[in-house]
């Protein structure tokens, strides 16, 4: 079969599958959202929308690594929507990782300039990266000194290797 951008005629039955999806989300049936997202992406499985639907199902239930990997899918299958990338941006911030969330949150903001909500994601992103390489510095910092708060070089001469 040939292949199908995302914008092309969805598949009637992923379509429905979608739908349920879509309900069983809002009733807040994760589990069963997933499953059913998982099915319409079986029927096409070159559509952003089912994998950035399943994403915001896995991300409901804070498994952020499946919701990062649906994320990405889509943002690959169409790189200019910018809901793959608020997918991806969230997820990515949710696992900590706020350097690359920022990342995926500018992309978004390429996309849509003018958007204020992506625009506050990408300064919230930016915050938190900072504050995590700030972070960082002091276990740094914390990594090189010994439990008893005495340097390695204090040590009596023989005792090491």
């Amino acid at each position: 079969p040939a292949s199908r951008s995302a914008t092309s005629m969805p598949n009637e039955q992923s379509e429905r599958y979608k739908a349920q999806g879509n309900a069983a989300l809002q009733a807040k049936m994760f589990s069963e959202a997933v499953d059913l997202y998982t099915k319409a992406i079986a029927g096409d499985p070159n559509s952003a929308v089912y994998f950035s639907n399943r994403s915001a199902a896995y991300a409901a239930m804070d498994k952020w690594r499946e919701a990062l990997d649906d994320a990405h899918e889509a943002t690959m299958l169409q790189p200019s929507w910018v809901k793959g990338y608020v997918r991806k941006g969230g997820a990515l911030t949710r696992m900590g990782k706020h350097e690359e969330a920022r990342k995926a949150y500018l992309k978004a903001t390429q996309l849509e300039p003018h958007n204020k909500e992506v625009a506050a994601l990408l300064e919230q992103s930016g915050e938190a990266a900072r504050k995590a390489a700030e972070e960082g510095k002091d276990w740094e910092q914390d990594l090189w000194s010994d439990d008893e708060g005495e340097p390695d070089a204090q040590q009596p001469a023989g005792t090491s290797g």
